[in-house]
């Protein structure tokens, strides 16, 4: 058939169906049994009815598809701006900054839960505990001890947090001195330090007590805030034992309480008031070769902020500990949250980012154990620093590094945490080099370690977004969003 004629006919077609359309009843014929024949009505073609909700919706949907960063250019011509204008002016500002936050969805409800816990505690005046895990960036107590300061310092608590019973790393907070026999059992570091059993507690080792009697005496440095001397409890966290444990404990020169532990293949926990305000208690084990898992110096209540560097590495030894010690001594000392500085010591030998996906993966296993010992567990994760190494004679980040950290940040995500990029957040590629040059030095001679005053610029810079969160949740709460 030629061309001219198929076009011929589509227009009768067409024709003949408008022509029955505009003769065809709009309520359609009825025969039969309430059946009824209908047919399309011409003008509902042409011109279909217009919904006016359908409108709105989808009007809705692209205003609410529009980015923060167009909403906030919109807010920046109003003459007068609303709550609800300022808390998008504020969320922008904490996307566009190379040291926010991370959330899944970028749904601020952990963020949320964190801060209602923090106002819950300083209210009611109950513990509020943060375990601060991380590798040799954060041992003597650096960027902890900052954090610590300023939550005490906002919401209530005191006292140094978690301590193990022989330090062998010093602390810029703490000094410790022993005396008897002890020795160090880590689920971290090379085999040769592992315990004979997987209950290492919430320290990720233990201090075991190889003689009759041995003790510990704890003092708090003289250049450490008044909140750092002045705690008013004592808790020992103490492994299984098969002979009965006396614990004495002594401040300002004399006894102040002894107790004794009886033989139990569960942990215990002696708690003790103590009331000190020089910062300084001596404490005494006599009889079973315990494990001391821990030794508590804290407030009445408040924000406890702990101090667990594992030198060498990279976060993925949690599994090794036992699930029940950890959720039974967790319970015990009140831990709520979680902070894991990892990914540094995953960098050393590693050539692809295929091996930076196989690291993140394992670290993902990890904070799914972790979650798997507490559910309400609030995790936050930082990732590594910016790390220099010789490259065509000169110093250069890391290649690995960036993938790395996108790996961290996946597998965070993923477990429903927060994530926190430090390597953006002190410059991003080539950083550590310019921290190491600047005046005074902000970064050691290895290009790996902050120093003590870059500890100190980059727990401010941590501090000062966090704070900004909370201002943003305050304003949340306050407009019911």
């Amino acid at each position: 058939m030629k061309p001219v004629k198929v076009l011929l006919f589509l227009v009768v077609c067409l024709l003949t169906l408008g022509v029955i359309s505009l003769l065809f009843p709009e309520e359609g014929i009825s025969y039969g049994d309430g059946k009824k024949i209908s047919f399309p009505n011409l003008k509902s073609v042409i011109s279909p009815k217009i919904d006016s909700t359908v409108i709105i919706a989808e009007q809705k949907k692209i205003e609410d598809n529009k980015s923060l960063v167009e909403k906030k250019e919109a807010i920046l011509k109003k003459v007068h701006r609303s709550s609800a204008d300022t808390l998008v002016l504020m969320q922008v500002d904490a996307i566009e900054s190379p040291a926010r936050f991370y959330f899944a969805n970028d749904d601020r409800k952990v963020m949320d839960q964190f801060f209602e816990a923090l106002e819950n505690s300083r209210r009611d005046n109950t513990t509020f505990r943060i375990i601060h895990y991380g590798d040799s960036q954060i041992e003597m107590d650096r960027i902890s001890s900052h954090i610590r300061e300023q939550l005490q310092r906002t919401y209530g608590g005191s006292g140094m947090g978690l301590l193990p019973a022989l330090e062998v790393t010093p602390k810029y907070t703490v000094a410790e001195e022993n005396a008897g026999s002890w020795v160090r059992k880590l689920a971290f570091g090379t085999e040769d330090g592992r315990a004979k059993h997987n209950r290492y507690g919430p320290m990720a080792y233990f201090c075991q007590k190889q003689s009759e009697v041995a003790s510990v005496i704890i003092t708090a440095r003289d250049n450490t805030s008044y909140k750092n001397k002045n705690f008013k409890t004592c808790k020992v966290v103490v492994g299984s034992i098969a002979k009965p444990l006396e614990i004495s404990i002594a401040a300002n020169g004399k006894t102040i309480g002894t107790q004794t532990l009886q033989p139990s293949a569960a942990e215990q926990m002696a708690a003790f008031n103590v009331d000190s305000t020089n910062g300084k208690i001596g404490l005494k084990f006599s009889g079973a070769n315990a494990d001391i898992l821990g030794i508590a110096l804290d407030g009445s209540g408040g924000i406890c902020v702990d101090n667990v560097p594992m030198r060498g590495c990279s976060g993925t030894i949690f599994k090794r500990i036992n699930a029940e010690t950890l959720r039974k001594t967790y319970s015990m000392l009140g831990v709520k949250m979680l902070i894991l500085q990892f990914g540094g010591n995953a960098l050393p030998g590693m050539k692809s980012k295929a091996s930076a996906e196989a690291y993140g993966k394992k670290f993902a296993e990890e904070l799914r154990y972790l979650r798997s010992v507490d559910p309400n567990l609030i995790l936050f994760v930082i990732g590594p620093a910016d790390m220099s190494i010789k490259l065509d004679g000169t110093f250069q980040t890391h290649p690995q590094l960036e993938n790395v950290r996108d790996a961290l940040k996946t597998a965070t995500l993923q477990a429903g945490g927060v994530f926190w990029d430090m390597y953006e957040a002190m410059g991003g590629n080539g950083s550590m080099v310019k921290w190491v040059k600047s005046k005074p030095s902000l970064g050691s001679p290895d290009y790996i370690h902050y120093t003590q005053k870059g500890a100190v610029k980059i727990s401010e810079i941590f501090y000062s977004s966090l704070m900004k969160e909370y201002e943003m949740f305050k304003l949340r709460k306050s407009i019911g969003s």
